[in-house]
């Protein structure tokens, strides 16, 4: 029996279009959603795209669609009745429908994986979340085992191959010394038929097992095929928590349930000793509190040996990822790793303390940045740690709930966009307050602040304005209350707003979003009574007549001087923010 539900969710329910089960369906929550996203970022040719139009309109199940196009891929090169062929294909054959497809043979090509795209582009956004089949790029697949050669005695993993991106991209002469495994028995077909049109000329049955590499003990038979231990594991293993409880009790020390770390955790334990780890992750693994849990397990099981960072995003996925290399061997700390992102090359300093407080540095300090980091860093007297925090209001249907003209019992409400450095823009939208018909409130008081700050969510950095209106915003604006020693509201709104700020948020931390947890990790220094009376009038000024060119400067110059920054550092700080302007235009 359904436990009894609100009100308020059940018309949620209702307006995301349920199915039978109350299972939300529409894009709001992309667990349940049945759009689908083309995969462009994966293949981008022509011949992809006439494949997956040629297809894409089958009324037929998927499985069975995928079937068909792996038997006549495999008929193009002439391998699909031989033997080794008809073993490997065996378990797919009894399983799945052979369609009467036809595609133009001239659309097969061996550079991409054209199978891999029309299967993500044809799966719905809600199996690609709940399963997290987001393939890997093929060069960025390519980059990361440009340096692999699997030579005799040597084996390599794939533990969640999707359609084949690392095995097919890794170099060997044998390819029965590659092994992979994933969770879909429809990766499971692609990667296989990947593998005997790559090494046609060899007759072998790929070692790509349907198998749970994570799971418990109902996957034994599938494990038991493979080694006990490999030299090499690659791939890009799926990102999300555990909601489901379905691996509880299998990793406690994966506190935070996110099954890329599960996937670390069991890789670990499969990797030979001075044998080679590369993962490729989300940039949260190294940047969020809750992931402290796998980066120390990391460090005191494995050495870094190099961290890059990519541009962009995979299709259908907001946040970015980065690689990271690890070599099965004990390391003392401090000691240094490779650092690679689009400018270039530098070293990654892992300091003392890095075994207690999991901090893994990813971002290339040059020695200015340093400097000024050591600088800010020295100063701190208190952080935000025990200041109030609230997240905006959602109300669930913003299209009923939101207008842009008030009628009696409304107020103002204010949206991310709409906050500026120290002020709000114009009142646009409007609200009635009325928290049990939202789906998400914080407590009334928290908006209700004599003085509180507004900050922008969706943000390369710090955007906040001051507020002593007590007035509303949505989830893209979120509530700070500050408490800093010695500071006013309006001199952390200086301090928060001002480029050095900017510049130091930054650099430390690369998300797109501004989290509760990194502006926690901020350094705020101590003030005396005067210094905190000058910036409050500073802030008194800008509200008064408006923010300009003028007084940005007077807001830098001030905190600037707080730090002890001098020229050639400000000049410096101006020319980084500068550049971070430019990639936002482009």
């Amino acid at each position: 029996m359904l436990k009894t539900i609100s009100k308020a969710t059940a018309q949620n329910w209702h307006r995301l279009h349920t199915c039978g089960e109350g299972r939300l369906t529409a894009r709001a929550n992309k667990t349940w959603s049945t759009r689908r996203v083309v995969a462009s970022g994966y293949v981008s040719s022509d011949k992809a795209q006439r494949l997956l139009a040629a297809v894409s309109h089958i009324g037929e199940p998927l499985p069975d669609v995928m079937f068909s196009l792996c038997c006549l891929q495999l008929q193009h090169y002439g391998l699909l009745h031989l033997t080794h062929v008809e073993e490997s294909l065996k378990s797919f054959a009894e399983k799945y429908k052979l369609l009467a497809l036809t595609v133009d043979d001239d659309l097969w090509e061996e550079e991409d994986d054209l199978l891999g795209y029309v299967y993500q582009s044809l799966l719905t956004e809600g199996e690609r979340n709940r399963t997290g089949q987001y393939y890997t790029r093929q060069e960025v697949a390519g980059e990361m085992l440009a340096d692999v050669f699997v030579s005799d005695g040597e084996t390599l993993l794939d533990p969640c191959c999707g359609s084949g991106a690392f095995l097919l991209a890794v170099q060997t002469d044998d390819p029965r010394r590659l092994y992979g495994a994933d969770i879909d028995p429809v990766a499971v077909m692609l990667t296989v038929t990947n593998l005997l049109v790559k090494y046609r000329h060899t007759a072998f049955v790929p070692h790509v097992f349907c198998m749970d590499f994570i799971g418990g003990s109902r996957f034994s038979t599938e494990k038991a095929c493979l080694p006990s231990s490999f030299d090499y594991i690659y791939t890009n293993p799926p990102w999300g928590a555990d909601k489901e409880g379905r691996y509880a009790g299998g990793y406690d020390m994966v506190k935070s349930k996110e099954r890329a770390s599960m996937f670390m955790v069991q890789s670990l334990s499969k990797l030979k000793k001075g044998g080679v780890l590369h993962f490729l992750l989300p940039l949260s693994l190294l940047t969020i509190k809750t992931h402290q849990d796998i980066r120390r397990y990391i460090l005191h099981h494995a050495a870094i040996e190099k961290i890059v960072h990519y541009d962009g995003r995979f299709d259908g996925v907001f946040t970015g990822f980065f690689s990271l290399q690890l070599r099965a061997k004990a390391a003392s700390c401090p000691y240094r790793y490779a650092i690679q992102h689009a400018a270039g090359s530098s070293e990654g300093i892992l300091m003392a303390d890095a075994l207690t407080t999991g901090d893994i540095p990813f971002e290339s300090f040059s020695d200015v940045d340093q400097m000024i980091v050591k600088k800010m860093e020295g100063m701190r007297h208190d952080t935000l740690s025990h200041s109030q925090w609230a997240l905006g209001i959602v109300t669930g249907n913003n299209k009923e709930k939101v207008k842009r003209e008030p009628t009696e019992g409304m107020e103002p409400v204010y949206a991310g966009k709409e906050v500026e450095a120290f002020t709000l823009k114009g009142e646009t939208s409007f609200i009635r307050f009325a928290p049990d018909s939202f789906q998400q409130c914080a407590k009334e008081a928290l908006y209700r602040s004599t003085e509180k700050l507004i900050y922008r969510f969706i943000a390369k950095y710090p955007v906040v304005a001051y507020d002593n209106r007590q007035r509303l915003c949505l989830n893209s604006a979120n509530v700070l209350i500050p408490d800093v020693d010695g500071m006013s509201v309006k001199s952390v709104a200086v301090l928060l707003n001002s480029s050095l700020y900017r510049y130091y948020y930054s650099l430390k931390f690369s998300d797109i979003k501004v989290l509760k947890g990194n502006l926690q990790q901020l350094p705020f220094p101590q003030l005396t009574a005067e210094q905190d009376r000058l910036l409050s009038a500073l802030v008194d000024d800008i509200l008064m007549n408006g923010i300009n060119t003028h007084q940005q400067a007077a807001v830098d110059d001030a905190v600037y001087d707080l730090f002890h920054i001098n020229d050639e550092e400000r000049s410096y700080i101006n020319s980084i923010l500068a550049r971070y302007s430019e990639r936002k235009r482009s």
